[in-house]
């Protein structure tokens, strides 16, 4: 028998109250005139975003104003000062409701233990701080719009409904994709027609998105929290462990992504590809712009790029040789990127080492490129073959470990788990029954997403005929009726 519970919201993609809710706000949503519209989806989103913690309302509302404020001023303002002053106010206040909620009992923390370690007796109890769902998300949302609204690359949005449903539009509002105002805002204003909604495509990207998460990532799971669970492991199972949550949080976050983009369909309004094939990528550069794309695009907009292009009026130069400093500029402002990267996923050094793991194995991979391109005297066809599939390979267990950074529970388990990697591994291992389901979701993955990448469509199946579309649909139904997990798990990005 179905049953509701909306005591715990229904904020959750993969809950049946969730469900309930979409249905009654797409039926009211499409009898509605245009011009109630985006009122009416706003508060749909409000509501949305109460039924987690009514508390938090308040504060999406009052940032929300405070940003469509600093917009309309910025573009009133009559001098640059007057208007630098309003993107000052926009950046201070939003970076400062992220600080406070998400990373004030992290530098607490390590201010009381740089305290005692230089010789103070200091005991600072931790404050117990609620992280606002979804305000990593929204806050660089916002501020993209202050900063674009600032550069003069877009004029500032009148209709406060629209700027707000901008924010708070509830497909991407807890877990992106973090959108630009450019992209979203016109398709919001847009005329929207019933008989032109894709529902097809729509219904697509709901329900693989939502086979992705309850399916392959809730099952994954029980074997990532078992072996990260241990105290010992042998090497076999951190392998394991580190395949397993690489493929954990790809279906969980791309699983999120392919809902939302679905659900948005629904209503009219296309939201942004998110994940393309991060696992096919060349080399780590190559994944940092497959994975999480509309964060890759945003730091390089909005931190990587005015870096590079300051940092040669700072002490750098002083240096006369151009490529050193171009070399220079790049490498530094490439450094403080990938740390706010890993920064922005969490307020914990694991994070902070993932970044700079990260931007490591980049800078590598860049000098092994110019290194082979070195090599290309060598004319043996296979040699080549044989040389790129190492560097390949050589790659994705970079990127897999800086996953496994971020999955890792503290410094104490990464020196732990990559000790035995190292010096304790015994391949058979590797072939236990226990890891039926991760073999089975990894050769699900790689096959479907092969196709995908190697057709460059990701809606390729909604392309054949109707036989194949239900082989395709039996197929996900048979595998979720056999290793489908039964429970509701949050996503592994709400945390951020």
């Amino acid at each position: 028998m179905i049953s509701f519970n909306f005591k715990n919201g229904f904020f959750l993609f993969n809950s049946l109250e969730f469900i309930f809710f979409l249905v009654i706000v797409f039926l009211i949503y499409w009898v509605l005139p245009r011009k109630l519209k985006n009122i009416f989806l706003l508060i749909a989103s409000y509501v949305f975003f109460a039924s987690w913690d009514w508390r938090f309302l308040g504060l999406l509302i009052i940032s929300t104003l405070v940003d469509y404020f600093c917009g309309l001023k910025m573009h009133d303002a009559k001098n640059q000062k007057l208007r630098r002053l309003y993107l000052v106010i926009s950046i201070l206040f939003n970076l400062s409701l992220l600080g406070f909620f998400k990373y004030f009992n992290f530098f607490l923390e390590n201010f009381v233990v740089l305290l005692n370690a230089i010789g103070f007796q200091a005991n600072i109890a931790s404050l117990k701080i609620i992280l606002p769902l979804g305000i990593s998300f929204y806050t660089f949302q916002k501020l993209s719009y202050t900063i674009d609204v600032y550069r003069k690359k877009i004029f500032p949005t009148k209709k406060i409904i629209d700027f707000s449903l901008f924010v708070a539009y509830f497909p991407q509002l807890i877990a992106g994709p973090i959108e630009r105002a450019r992209n979203l805002i016109p398709r919001i204003q847009a005329k929207k027609l019933l008989r032109n909604i894709k529902f097809k495509e729509g219904a697509y990207l709901f329900i693989y998105g939502l086979f992705k998460k309850i399916v392959i990532a809730d099952s994954v799971a029980l074997i990532v929290n078992k072996i990260f669970a241990l105290t010992n492991p042998t090497g076999a199972q951190v392998l394991i462990g580190i395949y397993a949550f690489a493929i954990q949080l790809y279906c969980d976050f791309s699983g999120y992504s392919n809902m939302a983009r679905g659900i948005s369909r629904f209503f009219g309004i296309k939201l942004s590809v998110n994940f393309k094939v991060p696992f096919f990528s060349k080399d780590p550069s190559e994944f940092f712009k497959r994975w999480h794309r509309t964060l890759s695009s945003w730091i390089t907009d909005y931190v990587y790029m005015p870096l590079f292009f300051y940092l040669p009026k700072t002490f750098i130069k002083l240096i006369k040789n151009r490529w050193i400093k171009f070399y220079l500029s790049g490498g530094i402002a490439g450094f403080i990127t990938m740390v706010i990267f890993g920064f922005w996923h969490g307020a914990n050094w694991n994070f902070i080492f993932m970044g700079v793991f990260l931007f490591a194995s980049i800078l590598i991979f860049k000098l092994i490129k110019i290194f082979m391109k070195k090599l290309s005297f060598i004319q043996n066809k296979f040699l080549k073959l044989i040389s790129n599939l190492l560097i390949r390979l050589l790659a994705l267990h970079a990127i897999f470990y800086a996953l496994f950074l971020f999955r890792a529970q503290g410094l104490t388990q990464i020196v732990s788990f990559t000790k035995s990697l190292f010096f304790d591994i015994t391949i058979s291992n590797l072939f236990s029954v226990d890891y039926l389901y991760l073999y089975v979701a990894f050769l699900f993955l790689i096959i479907y997403e092969a196709i995908q990448h190697i057709k460059n469509d990701e809606l390729l199946i909604n392309k054949q005929n109707f036989y194949v579309q239900v082989i395709f649909y039996v197929i996900l139904f048979f595998i979720y009726m056999e290793i489908g997990a039964i429970t509701n798990i949050e996503f592994i990005y709400f945390l951020f």
